[in-house]
């Protein structure tokens, strides 16, 4: 236990030194401003007050649920790379700590930063916004409850360790790397498509390939802005997403670890 402790130390003395993960710290700070103040000004300026604006505002809500655990997994995922730019994955694979302790303890570490930014998000934005998100009458952000928007942030941020393993299987370097995360980042607009109507009913499932689609469109049934006679209670999509996201952990880490080795 005493190794993971000093490994924790490590890690968040680094957060300040290094600019990589000091933007995990500013992330969220930087979304809540854009999405309580930014945003609303302009689908203020551009939205007709009807159902056109109830539905551009809920897209801007859904991708700010998202981008929480996309960013969490963009700096793990180049951390990885780092190790394996430097060659220091060898090394630690003879420590005491493991190369299998070592991964699951920076997995643990960027799923835990990934769920705090996103409640940081949600809630921030819930408290500053106001009523800018306020359509016919209603304001969406009503509907986001504390107990949901934790809820949702523990189940999306497994999110994390999946997509940024991936990110380091596939990528010979942070170049290649962030190419890949720029042609990922449709990632976080595929959720978006669960509000469109024509994927209310069993098309929707059809999204169920992307692992974020499971806990964000759990999150949507429990807060009440989507209903449907297709969709499964809101508790179903949170532990499907929950069962996906851990077998694609366990693949995309076997997969990542075949990488470093051959």
């Amino acid at each position: 236990m005493d190794k993971y402790l000093r490994l924790l130390r490590f890690e968040l003395k680094n957060l300040i030194r290094d600019s990589m993960t000091f933007v995990m710290i500013v992330y969220p700070l930087m979304m809540v401003i854009i999405g309580s103040f930014v945003i609303p000004a302009i689908i203020d300026v551009f939205g007709d007050g009807g159902p056109g604006e109830r539905t551009a505002s809920l897209f801007v809500l859904v991708v700010l649920t998202s981008v929480g655990p996309f960013i969490g997994a963009a700096m793990l995922g180049f951390n990885l790379l780092d190790h394996r730019d430097e060659n220091t994955l060898d090394t630690i694979r003879v420590t005491p700590l493991s190369l299998r302790g070592y991964m699951t303890f920076k997995a643990l570490y960027a799923y835990a930063f990934s769920a705090v930014g996103t409640v940081v998000i949600l809630m921030g934005v819930k408290l500053l916004a106001g009523d800018n998100y306020t359509v016919m009458g209603e304001n969406l952000l009503d509907h986001f409850t504390a107990v949901n928007i934790v809820y949702y942030a523990l189940v999306a941020g497994l999110f994390t360790p999946v997509f940024a393993f991936f990110l380091a299987a596939v990528s010979k370097n942070k170049i290649e790397g962030f190419a890949f995360m720029k042609a990922s980042g449709m990632i976080i607009i595929v959720p978006v498509l669960s509000l469109l109507e024509a994927l209310q009913n069993y098309r929707q499932y059809f999204l169920g390939l992307v692992p974020n689609f499971w806990p964000l469109k759990g999150f949507l049934v429990q807060s009440g802005l989507l209903d449907h006679t297709h969709n499964l209670p809101g508790h179903l999509y949170m532990i499907i997403g929950i069962l996906y996201m851990g077998l694609l952990i366990y693949a995309m880490y076997r997969i990542f670890d075949r990488a470093i080795k051959g």
